[in-house]
């Protein structure tokens, strides 16, 4: 006999069917003014960035947009429907895990097609050139960072939710240290929302630091996120 499907797995669900829409609009805006450019020739006018390099760096600035919509939009919405905050909270992560992990899944093999047929130069890739052209490496560190920068996205959110804006600002002080902190441990300076107010700086740790550092920083924002969440009045409008 099928078991019904659970609350928070249909969140998960209808939320990755929402986001992984606008996802997709997003990619294929740039995946054309990429070919555009490939074509015209004019790739030169906008530096050494590559479709890999352009997608790296700006989804971050997307997940950290949707993160925000999840925590006022999604999150009225679903209380609103007489699912609690708790499976709420449940299925806004995993839908957030699965886009992040979705994202590299796509984007690899489209920066590798863009480059079989010259439109894109992969060879000179500055993200990849910073990973030393470990494709492997480098869309790790893609997925796990978008799953930061969205998840930093709904604490900002959250904050601004229960909050007053003036509370609701520290909630962005914190993301722009997590943040930081994030950056500094894969080493890369990145093009991000951040580079003009934080100094660049980086950590001089192993692949396993990195990775035991970002963990700690998701799990952070996860318990910050719950505790935010966990008995937030839900507005009507």
């Amino acid at each position: 006999m099928k078991q019904p499907t659970s609350a928070a797995s249909r969140i998960m669900m209808e939320m990755f069917w929402h986001q992984g829409s606008w996802a997709i609009g997003y990619l294929v805006i740039v995946f054309l003014l990429n070919l555009a450019l490939g074509i015209t020739g004019s790739s030169s006018n906008i530096g050494q960035d590559d479709f890999f390099s352009i997608i790296y760096r700006s989804t971050k600035g997307f997940m950290l947009v949707i993160g925000i919509i999840s925590s006022f939009g999604f999150l009225s919405f679903y209380v609103r429907h007489g699912f609690t905050r708790r499976d709420f909270f449940k299925g806004a992560a995993l839908a957030a895990l699965l886009l992040s992990i979705a994202f590299p899944l796509v984007v690899g093999p489209v920066s590798l097609l863009l480059s079989a047929m010259n439109f894109s130069d992969t060879g000179n890739s500055p993200v990849l050139q910073a990973f030393e052209h470990n494709w492997f490496l480098a869309l790790a560190s893609f997925g796990i960072q978008i799953f930061v920068y969205y998840l930093m996205g709904w604490m900002i959110g959250s904050g601004f939710y229960r909050h007053d804006w003036i509370r609701g600002l520290g909630f962005i002080a914190i993301a722009i240290v997590l943040v930081g902190f994030m950056d500094a441990l894969w080493q890369f300076e990145l093009a991000s929302l951040w580079d003009r107010w934080m100094p660049a700086f980086t950590l001089d740790v192993p692949l396993y630091a990195s990775l035991a550092g970002s963990a700690v920083i998701m799990v952070l924002g996860l318990v910050l996120i719950r505790l935010l969440t966990r008995k937030v009045t839900i507005k009507l409008r």
